[in-house]
């Protein structure tokens, strides 16, 4: 008993082996989907930039159409002047200039105000573009270096079923049988090493006259807590 024990033990450590391997690659979509999420974030926050900037440049040139025609109007007015006939007209007239002139001044500060802004929102924008040029760069570095990983568990994980089925093949029909069992019904640590009348499958002890029992190898022993196949130093 105590040589196939060995070979479940063996077993065991296989079918550790290829858990871990499995987990690593359920993992990788998760990883490149976080990725994904954080190219996305860079690229939103140059986006907005953007669209603040084309917004700030459409409203300047709103702005820079309202001065044009006021200026045009004012230029009409100065037509007039010349052809009015009481001192009333030609006060309206200058004040309708003073006006449209002192309205083009309030607009012209917006306009360099605006000006100040797409500046310093360009200046943002170079900047986030420089980071979202980084983070692609490290994007596409870091998802190749995942599809290496993944590629080499999956090479991994083949060779180790074909191992995994090898050592099963060596295994007596009768203790496959238990082994499948328990393995089905706790999960991947099916066979628990007992050290010191402790299992390390549940952290319990086990009684002393099993513990005695156990040291014999004289038959496939279960832990009474966990209920895994234990064994003792081998």
């Amino acid at each position: 008993m105590r040589e196939q024990i060995e070979i479940l033990v063996k077993l065991q450590a296989i079918d550790s082996d290829i858990h871990q391997v499995k987990r690593r690659l359920g993992r990788v979509e998760d990883q490149k989907s976080q990725l994904d999420l954080e190219l996305m974030a860079a690229k939103s926050s140059k986006v907005s930039l953007q669209a603040e900037i084309d917004h700030l440049n459409k409203t300047y040139r709103s702005l820079e159409a309202d001065t044009s025609l006021n200026l045009s109007k004012v230029a009409a007015s100065k037509e007039k002047l010349s052809s009015v006939k009481t001192n009333k007209e030609y006060q309206s007239l200058l004040k309708e200039m003073d006006d449209i002139q002192a309205l083009n001044s309030q607009l012209e500060d917006r306009m360099l105000d605006i000006l100040d802004q797409i500046e310093a929102f360009e200046s943002q924008l170079a900047e986030k573009n420089r980071e979202y040029e980084s983070a692609e760069k490290r994007v596409a570095e870091d998802l190749a270096e995942i599809e290496r990983a993944a590629a080499a568990d999956s090479e991994k994980l083949a060779g180790l079923q074909k191992d995994f089925k090898a050592v099963m093949n060596t295994v007596a029909p009768d203790t496959l049988k238990v082994f499948q069992s328990v393995r089905n019904r706790v999960g991947n640590l099916t066979i628990a090493k007992v050290q010191n009348a402790v299992c390390a499958g549940c952290h319990m002890n086990i009684p002393p006259q099993m513990y005695n029992e156990l040291l014999r190898f004289e038959a496939l022993m279960y832990c009474p807590h966990c209920q895994r196949l234990i064994y003792s130093e081998l």
